[in-house]
């Protein structure tokens, strides 16, 4: 019979035995395997046996459903002893009864960084920073609108102190 273990943050491990035909996953107290973390939707999954495996669906999850780092998408995916699904945040291992049937996980590999062999930008590069790198070059009409607008700032401040300055007229 096979095991779901999921690894919550907060209640270490659950162990949940996989026996029903059609086992539903999320954070809402009607489901089968109820999951009480912000990550997982409500209605986040179902395992659906098929023959003498089971099957996972992601339900249209918020943050989605992985298996073995995959995002899983479309058709259900056949799960088997030792994958690792993951619903939002949440981890969960499948294990069997049966010790023989645990398969090993596969080997890490490491990757290997090189220098590059030349720091020149490739002629197809387009920066999609959105803060520009270098400044581009004002053209002259810039600087005279500057210009203008300062000056018309400056006459408009004039005007505005000469006529607080003036006296009311007298009778």
């Amino acid at each position: 019979m096979p095991k779901l273990v999921i690894s919550l943050p907060d209640a270490g491990e659950v162990i949940h035995e996989l026996t029903a035909p059609r086992i539903t996953i999320g954070r809402v107290e009607d489901n089968t395997i109820q999951i009480d973390d912000p990550s997982v939707s409500s209605h986040h999954a179902e395992l659906n046996r098929s023959g003498d495996r089971y099957e996972v669906k992601d339900l249209d999850s918020t943050n989605g459903t992985r298996i073995n780092g995959e995002p899983l998408t479309g058709a259900p995916q056949p799960v088997r002893t030792g994958d690792r699904i993951q619903f939002g945040k949440v981890e969960a291992i499948v294990e069997s009864s049966k010790k023989q049937e645990a398969r090993p996980l596969p080997q890490e590999e490491r990757a290997v960084a090189t220098p590059a062999a030349t720091s020149q930008r490739p002629s197809d590069f387009d920066n999609a920073s959105p803060f520009q790198s270098k400044r581009k070059a004002r053209r002259p009409f810039d600087l005279v609108a500057i210009l203008l607008t300062v000056l018309g700032l400056i006459a408009a401040g004039g005007a505005a102190y000469s006529v607080s300055q003036l006296l009311p007229p007298q009778f």
